[in-house]
C-alpha cells in the first residue's frame, strides 16, 4: 500500500486524522474478508452451502483469489471503506460492529478495477501489471467476476444477522445497482468502440453516474446509512451526495489522467487516449478545436495509440484551449451540490465537517 503520508498529504486536517485513526482497522478487515489462504470450509461458507465433492482448493485460490489479491496487496487510498466508517459513526454506529463491511466494499472496488483494466486493455495498475497482463484475459475475467460476486457474500448470507427487512432492503439496492452499472458500462463501450464524437454533457454525466456511482460513493454511503439505521430521508440525501461526489471525483480523475500536476506525465498518463475513451475532457476539446485539430484528435483517439508524442499533442491542445478549467469548473459545481446536501443531513456539525472535507479531497485535492 502507498505510504500513509503520501496518501494523506492533501487531506484537510480533520479528515486526515480520521483516516489515520481508521486505516489499520480497515486493512485488517480487508485481509479477513478476502484471506490469503482458503480451505473447503471457507468455500462452503461464502457459497452458502456444502460442496458436492472435494474442491481443488489450490486451483480455486490461484484462479480466483490470487489475481484479485495482487490488486489488494498493492493497495489504493481505500477511500470507500473510509467513507463507510464516516457514515456509520455519523449516525451513531460503531465500526467494530460492522467489521466485514469494510473488506466487502474494498474487494468490490478492486475486483471491478480489474474488469475495467481488461476492458480497456490497460497495462499497469498501482505500480504493477494489470490482471490480464499478469495472468491472461480468461484468468482476469474469472477472478474479477467471481471476486466481485464474493464481495457480496456478506449480504447474501446475512452474516451480520440483520433483521429480515434490512437484509432484503440491502439486497434490493444491490440488484438495482448492478442493472444501472451494466447500462452505464455498455454505453461507454458503445461510445468507445463506435467512435461516437457527439456525446452531450448530460449523456456523459448520466453514463458516469450509472456506471460508477454504485462502486464509488453512492453504494458505500447508502449501505452505511441503512446499516446504521439512518432516517429514510437521510439515506436519500446520502445517495445524492454519493452521486454528486462521484461526478466531481470522476472529472478530477479525467484531469489526472493527463497528469498536469504530476512530474511523471508521459510514463503512465494519457491512458484514456490509448483506450479511445470519450471522456468529457476529450469531448470539450473536440468542441473547442478548429477543424484541422479536431480531425487530428479524432485520428489519435481512434488509433488507440500509446505513442507518447501523439498523446502529448492532445495534451498541448487541452492546454491551448484551457480545457482543464472547464472540467475543474464542472467538478466545483458538483462539489458545491454535494456540500449543499451535506447541510441537510441530521448529523452533528463534526461529521458534516468531515463529509465536507471528504468532498473537497475527492473532487479537488487528491492526486494520483
Amino acid at each position: 500500500m502507498k505510504k500513509l503520508d503520501e496518501i494523506t498529504k492533501r487531506m484537510p486536517s480533520e479528515l486526515n486524522a480520521f483516516y489515520r485513526q481508521k486505516i489499520d482497522f480497515i486493512k485488517n478487515s480487508i485481509a479477513n474478508y478476502f484471506p490469503q489462504k482458503i480451505d473447503t470450509a471457507f468455500i462452503e461458507r461464502v457459497s452458502g452451502q456444502a460442496t458436492l465433492y472435494s474442491p481443488d482448493v489450490e486451483g480455486i485460490y490461484q484462479t480466483i483469489f490470487q489475481p484479485t489479491q495482487d490488486y489488494l496487496d498493492r493497495g489504493g487510498k481505500v477511500l470507500r471503506p473510509v467513507l463507510v466508517a464516516l457514515c456509520l459513526e455519523a449516525y451513531g454506529g460503531k465500526v467494530e460492529d460492522f467489521e466485514p463491511v469494510f473488506g466487502a466494499i474494498e474487494v468490490m472496488e478492486d475486483s471491478s478495477i480489474m474488469m475495467d483494466d481488461y476492458i480497456d486493455n490497460s497495462l499497469t495498475r498501482r505500480g504493477g501489471p494489470c490482471g490480464h497482463i499478469a495472468y491472461g484475459y480468461p484468468m482476469a475475467n474469472i477472478s474479477s467476476c467471481t471476486a466481485f460476486a464474493l464481495s457480496h457474500y456478506l449480504f447474501y448470507n446475512n452474516e451480520m444477522g440483520l433483521a429480515d427487512d434490512k437484509a432484503l432492503l440491502l439486497l434490493d439496492r444491490i440488484a438495482w445497482e448492478h442493472i444501472q452499472m451494466a447500462f452505464g458500462q455498455i454505453e461507454e463501450l458503445y461510445w468507445t468502440q463506435s467512435n461516437v464524437g457527439d456525446i452531450t454533457v448530460e449523456q456523459y454525466l448520466q453514463e458516469t453516474v450509472a456506471r460508477c456511482a454504485f462502486l464509488t460513493f453512492r453504494g458505500p454511503m447508502r449501505y452505511a446509512g441503512i446499516l446504521a439505521d439512518a432516517p429514510a430521508d437521510d439515506i436519500k440525501i446520502l445517495e445524492r451526495i454519493g452521486e454528486y461526489l462521484l461526478v466531481g471525483y470522476h472529472l478530477k480523475g479525467d484531469n489526472l489522467d493527463m497528469s498536469p500536476d504530476s512530474p511523471e506525465w508521459g510514463k503512465v498518463a494519457g491512458e484514456d487516449i490509448t483506450t479511445g475513451r470519450r471522456t468529457l475532457l476529450i469531448n470539450y476539446l473536440l468542441q473547442s478545436a478548429d477543424q484541422e485539430e479536431r480531425e487530428k484528435v479524432e485520428e489519435i483517439i481512434r488509433a488507440r495509440t500509446d505513442d507518447e508524442e501523439k498523446k502529448k499533442l492532445v495534451y498541448e491542445l487541452v492546454l491551448k484551449y484551457d480545457i482543464f478549467s472547464k472540467t475543474k469548473e464542472l467538478a466545483a459545481e458538483y462539489n458545491m451540490l454535494a456540500k449543499q446536501e451535506i447541510e441537510k443531513l441530521s448529523v452533528s456539525d463534526e461529521y458534516k465537517t468531515l463529509f465536507q472535507q471528504f468532498t473537497d479531497y475527492a473532487t479537488a485535492k487528491r492526486s494520483m
